[in-house]
């Protein structure tokens, strides 16, 4: 199975979802849902094709939703890269948009392009 790598902004949401869930459910159902999230991202590391592309966007990528959210993610030789964890009620299109250059470049040197 490929190893899962997070950009710096995925972990970022990861900790953002964990603060918000421990205020919005207490820390039992915050660490719950943590733990649904990195399900599925080992369940997308063994078969990334399970993500839908978004290849005509300001950046392509593969989407595939995780509980209230959807898991951004990229395949690079062999690792899974999540590129970040946006709540399905947000405009993600716009997020990616406005994430750039930095998370752009971010892509590109993982890439090692």
């Amino acid at each position: 199975m490929p190893s899962v790598h997070l950009t710096r902004r995925a972990a970022h949401d990861l900790r953002d979802i964990h603060a918000r869930s421990v205020e919005a459910w207490g820390e039992a159902r915050a660490h719950a849902y943590l733990t649904e999230l990195y399900a599925v991202f080992a369940k997308v590391a063994a078969k990334p094709d399970l993500g839908h592309l978004r290849a005509r966007r300001a950046a392509p990528f593969l989407m595939v939703p995780a509980g209230r959210h959807f898991v951004v993610y990229d395949c690079l030789d062999d690792r899974m890269v999540i590129l970040t964890v946006l709540h399905q009620a947000r405009d993600i299109e716009r997020i990616i948009g406005d994430l750039a250059p930095g998370f752009l470049a971010e892509i590109v040197a993982l890439r090692g392009t």
